[in-house]
């Protein structure tokens, strides 16, 4: 009687590994939800590089590198991106105009869903958010 016993225990204990291996073990095998890469607002001349696990450049004027907005970056609990601006490259006289408005310092934060090439950058909060969102809200298209 005790192997009739063992044999049902050892069926139920090897089914149970089979439903957990189905599953994924933690939140740390969640894909890695860095942005990355080049994008281009549809229908706009703005680009957005995440030129690292840290770094957005933001360039207002496509191609053209008459300002770059140089930015720090990093995701929060509710994966928002938070942005710190931390610099500029370009051209003096847009830089100091670019610094009067959104000076070193400014901090926002956004949403950045990714959907195939496709990006979607919507609810910026903080500083200066009014301004930002009309330049930077919208949808993207990644850059190949």
């Amino acid at each position: 009687m005790t192997r009739a016993k063992f044999v049902p225990s050892s069926v139920a204990l090897a089914c149970g590994f089979l439903i957990m291996a189905a599953f994924p073990a933690s939140a740390d095998d969640k894909k890695d939800q860095t942005p990355s890469g080049v994008w281009v607002l549809k229908g706009g001349e703005m680009k957005i590089e995440f030129a690292d696990k840290k770094t957005i450049k933001i360039f207002p004027h496509g191609a053209n590198d008459v300002i770059v907005i140089l930015c720090e970056y990093g995701l929060d609990k509710e994966e928002r991106v938070k942005a710190k601006i931390t610099g500029f490259e370009g051209k003096d006289e847009a830089k100091e105009a670019v610094k009067n408005i959104l000076p070193v310092g400014t901090q926002f934060s956004f949403k950045w869903n990714v959907k195939d090439d496709t990006a979607k950058l919507d609810d910026i909060k903080g500083d200066q958010a009014e301004h930002l969102k009309a330049h930077l809200e919208g949808e993207y298209s990644l850059k190949k």
